[in-house]
């Protein structure tokens, strides 16, 4: 039989079947390869596109902040209309302020916020800030962080509180740079609590960034959320607020256990002499974690009489306790201070050790 003379109704219907399938899958392969073509030759148009805008703008930005002649106004408004139409260019823009504000100093990065708002930069973040997109809005608080531009409080609050958690962490980290006081009123507000890298930033803030006056974290020692009570007694002792020690004490019998840990800590650290008789005394009905802490005290501003004021409950406790006490027992002991004479005779031979 000549299949290429008969006409395609004759052919057996594996044959047509097979046909069928051959052209739909050329076609598919076709279209597939033109969509990829297409993509790829977009993608190139695009960083071509975005290459020649980069240097529109790094001409602009220099004549800008270092040129003299430089009309301003009339540039301004020629690079909006001509090269500023859409919010991918305004992205780009962006990224040319930050890149310039990264190595500038003084005067020059007060003319670049200028420029930020006249180019209309103000009014996209703004609007980014107001988006459904995590994304947008953390990235919005970043450019705003790193320009230090203000905007109205009430626009922050709710980012503090955001679902996400990049979204609250870039706002807290907005509120600390650009605070001149009360830099930590913010945690009135927050209702979600604070993450160890949060804590991490504060601090560094706090420490290199901040140049106003450090306030008293006792009046977050009531909050509703645990991280920032137990946040705030460890700020006490890294900025040494010993006034509030008292009030300190009050924590060490809290029910949170991370909370009694970080009292522990803190007091520990400010080394307050009236912590170790206390802490001995409810040594045996405490957790392993707080027992732990306890031993560490005392290694931190005990001495080798209170730690055998454990006394042999000691033997009661499980492994990790008592190894923590055996390594302990023997870094008194090897102390050249340490004068086995001149302590009570119960300490005369070591409680674990042979």
């Amino acid at each position: 039989m000549n299949f290429h003379s008969s006409p395609f109704e004759a052919w057996p219907f594996i044959l047509k079947l097979n046909f069928v399938l051959s052209l739909c899958f050329f076609c598919l392969s076709l279209i597939l390869i033109s969509a990829l073509y297409y993509q790829r030759l977009n993608k190139n148009l695009k960083l071509k596109r975005r290459k020649a805008l980069e240097n529109i703008l790094l001409d602009f930005i220099n004549s800008y902040l270092f040129d003299e002649d430089f009309d301003k106004n009339e540039e301004v408004f020629k690079l909006k209309k001509e090269h500023l139409p859409t919010n991918f260019h305004l992205k780009i823009a962006l990224k040319q302020l930050l890149i310039f504000n990264e190595n500038l100093k003084g005067e020059s990065t007060a003319m670049i916020k200028n420029l930020f708002i006249s180019l209309g930069l103000y009014d996209y973040i703004v609007s980014e800030l107001k988006s459904n997109a995590w994304q947008r809005k953390a990235r919005a608080l970043f450019v705003l962080s790193q320009l230090s531009i203000e905007i109205p409080e009430g626009l922050i609050d709710p980012l503090i509180n955001d679902k996400k958690i990049e979204v609250r962490q870039q706002a807290i980290l907005y509120i600390l740079n650009l605070s001149e006081a009360n830099p930590l009123g913010f945690l009135n507000k927050i209702k979600s609590p604070l993450t160890l890298w949060q804590q991490i930033y504060i601090e560094n803030s706090l420490k290199n960034a901040y140049k106003g006056e450090i306030p008293d974290f006792s009046q977050w020692l009531n909050h509703d959320m645990c991280s920032v009570v137990a946040f705030s007694i460890r700020m006490m002792s890294e900025f040494n607020q010993f006034q509030n020690i008292p009030v300190l004490m009050a924590f060490i019998d809290h029910k949170e256990e991370a909370i009694r840990k970080e009292a522990i800590r803190s007091l520990g650290k400010m080394e307050h002499n009236e912590l170790l008789p206390i802490l001995i005394s409810k040594f045996h009905n405490e957790t392993q974690l707080i027992k732990q802490e306890t031993l560490k005290t005392i290694k931190h501003i005990g001495t080798y009489k209170h730690l055998a004021d454990l006394g042999l409950g000691i033997y009661q406790e499980n492994n990790s306790v008592k190894v923590t006490y055996y390594n302990l027992e023997r870094y008194f002991r090897s102390k050249p201070s340490f004068n086995i004479d001149s302590i009570d005779l119960i300490l005369k031979s070591p409680l674990l050790t042979p």
